[in-house]
């Protein structure tokens, strides 16, 4: 009776499609917010990032160094992102808030697969909020690479085994992101456990080797070899990229002190965001999820997904011990573990209560406030980690914004001079041959022999041996040695 009367209210007939479209509008408001507001600056990862990317020739494609083969998707997209928008925030972050909206949109669709549907929105949820998703997502480096590629690719593989309209189409999609992830270290491991479990779960098996279309099989290995082949033959060229692929670490490395170490970032919970990234990665909460996601793969046998996340988990996490920076990769994995823990809590609950209805609606209730309290928290960590944390602000360099406010200021047919140090000399040579501001921006690493300019925009470290006083200084946000750049103008200007 009570379930007869709820479904006769149109909050509850159309929960979902409200669900949805909050969760939509809210993580594209966390995203943007998250790549051109907190942090507000870039690494030095990123710059290198905008570096490779902006030397990547695709008439070369074929002939590439090292650098530029490896996530090389991801360079293509970025690069065209710096063609159109130049070496902005929007330029450089751009193809990382995309990729980390779809992302988040392909998670929820794929728990939507795996699992029932009041799962797949809690952990959706959940995740988009974790500093990990959000960090990722805006940083304009290809760490979120791992977690679209890999998403896709487990949503292709879920579309051919539940044998869909279109699971020959699927079948086609999902060899072309395979050959994608093959760019990307580490992601061979993803590939390696879905033909594991093809091979040893009983029902994959019949799905592959009984059901599958040869020609359609053929077809998707044909494309994936085209969208391979510059991966290929910078494998035949540099035969390096393999062991660079594979995760193995080009100089010895010491596996039980990076075990520490990650073990440290995820439990480091009395004192968090002490290092140079946000820490610890989850919450206690979300941990504690994801440590009964991890009691259920234990206890729940012979499933394809148990399968696919348990060959995974072994081949991942002896390889992120060896190379912690790409920790990244476990995001998915760890996801869908905390996926098992909710479901085990829901279904647990309704298992109390089989026939009671009131029990079965007002138990979610200490759920929900799980859920806010986790999405809350995790938002909180992030927004004051970025804000007031010494270690983590200063690992961003906030000069791109500065620079661009006060190009934009100046008249366009001035032309100027950027002395900058040797470090990051061709960083801004790329960013000067892509802004349309002024007439022109000649970027040198010494204040000696200056060329003629109606403006000198140089580092704090040269304004002592520019002889004459500032116009102005470019300074910060930072409570520290926040004067960045000295601006100066000849009298002509």
């Amino acid at each position: 009776m009570v379930r007869q009367r709820l479904t006769k209210y149109a909050f509850y007939r159309f929960r979902y499609v409200f669900a949805y479209t909050l969760f939509g509008a809210a993580l594209a408001a966390m995203l943007l917010l998250a790549g051109f507001y907190l942090p507000g600056g870039v690494t030095a990862t990123e710059m290198r990032s905008v570096l490779l990317s902006d030397a990547v020739s695709v008439n070369a494609i074929f002939s590439l160094p090292p650098d530029q083969v490896v996530y090389l998707p991801y360079r293509l997209l970025q690069s065209v992102s710096l063609d159109l928008f130049g070496v902005t925030l929007l330029g450089i972050k751009l193809p990382s808030i995309v990729l980390g909206f779809f992302s988040a949109i392909g998670l929820l669709y794929l728990l939507n697969l795996w699992y029932k549907k009041n799962v797949a929105i809690v952990v959706a949820i959940v995740a988009v909020t974790t500093n990990q998703f959000l960090l990722a997502s805006q940083a304009g480096q290809a760490g979120i690479s791992y977690i679209f590629l890999t998403v896709m690719v487990l949503i292709a593989a879920s579309m051919v085994s539940r044998r869909s309209v279109y699971a020959n189409a699927w079948v086609i999609v999902g060899f072309v992101l395979a050959a994608i992830s093959l760019y990307m270290p580490l992601n061979i491991y993803m590939l390696l456990a879905l033909i594991l479990t093809a091979l040893l779960q009983p029902h994959a098996r019949y799905l592959v080797f009984k059901k599958a279309s040869k020609a359609v099989v053929v077809a998707g290995i044909f494309l994936a070899t085209i969208v391979a082949s510059p991966l290929i033959t910078g494998i035949v060229s540099h035969p390096q990229i393999i062991t660079r692929l594979l995760g193995l670490p080009s100089e010895p490395s010491s596996v039980f002190s990076n075990a520490a170490m990650l073990f440290q970032n995820y439990i480091q919970f009395a004192t968090p965001s002490a290092g140079a990234v946000i820490t610890p990665v989850y919450g206690l909460g979300l941990v504690l999820l994801i440590l009964l996601g991890v009691y259920r793969l234990l206890t729940t046998k012979y499933t394809a997904r148990n399968y696919v996340i348990s060959i995974w988990l072994l081949a991942l996490i002896p390889l992120v011990c060896l190379n912690p920076e790409f920790v990244s990769i476990t995001f998915v994995p760890v996801m869908l573990l905390a996926a098992l823990g909710v479901d085990y809590l829901i279904s647990s609950w309704y298992k109390l209560f089989p026939i009671n209805p009131y029990a079965r609606v007002f138990g979610l209730a200490p759920l929900g406030i799980l859920l806010i309290g986790l999405t809350l928290s995790s938002v909180d960590r992030y927004t004051y980690g970025l804000h007031y944390d010494t270690a983590v602000y200063s690992s961003y360099n906030y000069d791109v914004p500065l620079l661009h406010k006060e190009l934009q200021s100046l008249d366009k047919d001035n032309t100027v001079v950027l002395v900058v140090d040797k470090a990051s000399e061709a960083f801004y040579r790329v960013l000067a041959s892509k802004q349309q501001h002024v007439s022109s921006i000649t970027v040198v690493s010494s204040s000696s022999n200056l060329p003629t300019a109606d403006v000198i925009i140089a580092e704090r470290a040269f304004s002592t041996s520019i002889a004459q006083p500032p116009s102005q200084i470019l300074v910060t946000r930072a409570s520290q040695d926040a004067n960045r750049f000295y601006l100066y103008k000849n009298n002509a200007s």
